[in-house]
């Protein structure tokens, strides 16, 4: 668990100095497991539950009232957050298979001055090992990853969530994603001279994993989409190779 705090004061005056008028904003933050159905807050006991039998868990109940359903989707628990007077937990939605790399995020608002609320927006998305939760004051920071190359954060400030894309520098996309493309897609393409001699076009005949695949890497500024066609279609011509350091400096920018 996570312990941040912070401090609010008033703007300075005369009466500030004897009597200072100060709000102190504890936030505690905890990782939930990926195996957690349930959940105590501290305004009840949050559950994963079936809508329907033999329908994925696809319900959010707090003490058996329902408060998110998305039919046919698979609900995970991800963080439970105290702020004060306030809970709030991160759930995310997936379809279950692998056409949904992504999670779906949502925020659940808990507190005694309103209804149960969910909160998201249509960017508030990314794989689940990507995401990273910390605190700025008020402020709930949500690093999302990657997006179209840039930068994508979550922030939840009050009851508002909004979405931030913020330009980066182009950087080394990561030993574990460039050898997965090096061994996995561009292997794929080496092997596709065996349906097309001609290897007209071969990342159109990729199963949906590695296209997913591909698809989520390249939103990484780092990953070079022109030099990874090139390689890939002189791999099936000449069904060979490329040696992986230079694979992984001209495709995923690595220095």
């Amino acid at each position: 668990m996570l312990i941040l705090t912070g401090c609010e004061k008033s703007p300075e005056n005369p009466a500030a100095s004897a009597s200072p008028n100060v709000t102190v904003l504890e936030t505690y933050i905890q990782a939930l497991a990926p195996e957690d159905e349930t959940l105590d807050t501290r305004f009840g006991k949050l559950q994963i539950a079936h809508s329907k039998p033999g329908l994925p868990p696809d319900s959010l109940l707090l003490d058996d009232k329902q408060v998110f359903q998305q039919e046919g989707f698979y609900l995970s628990l991800h963080h439970y957050i105290k702020q004060n007077a306030r809970d709030v937990v991160l759930f995310g939605t997936n379809c279950g298979g692998t056409a949904c790399p992504q999670d779906q995020f949502h925020f659940l608002l808990l507190d005694n001055d309103a209804e149960p609320t969910v909160v998201t927006h249509s960017d508030f998305n990314a794989m689940p090992e990507d995401l990273t939760l910390n605190v700025d004051g008020e402020r709930l920071l949500l690093d999302l990853g990657f997006q179209a190359g840039k930068h994508k954060n979550a922030v939840l400030q009050g009851r508002q969530l909004g979405i931030e894309l913020e330009t980066v520098p182009k950087s080394f996309v990561g030993e574990e994603n460039c050898r997965w493309l090096y061994e996995e897609a561009l292997g794929a393409c080496k092997e596709y001279q065996e349906t097309d001699a001609t290897c007209r076009d071969p990342q159109a005949s990729f199963p949906g994993h590695l296209t997913r695949g591909v698809a989520a890497v390249s939103e990484h500024p780092g990953f070079v989409s022109e030099s990874f066609a090139r390689r890939c279609k002189i791999a099936c011509e000449s069904a060979k190779i490329v040696d992986y350091p230079t694979f992984a400096k001209e495709v995923c920018s690595k220095s």
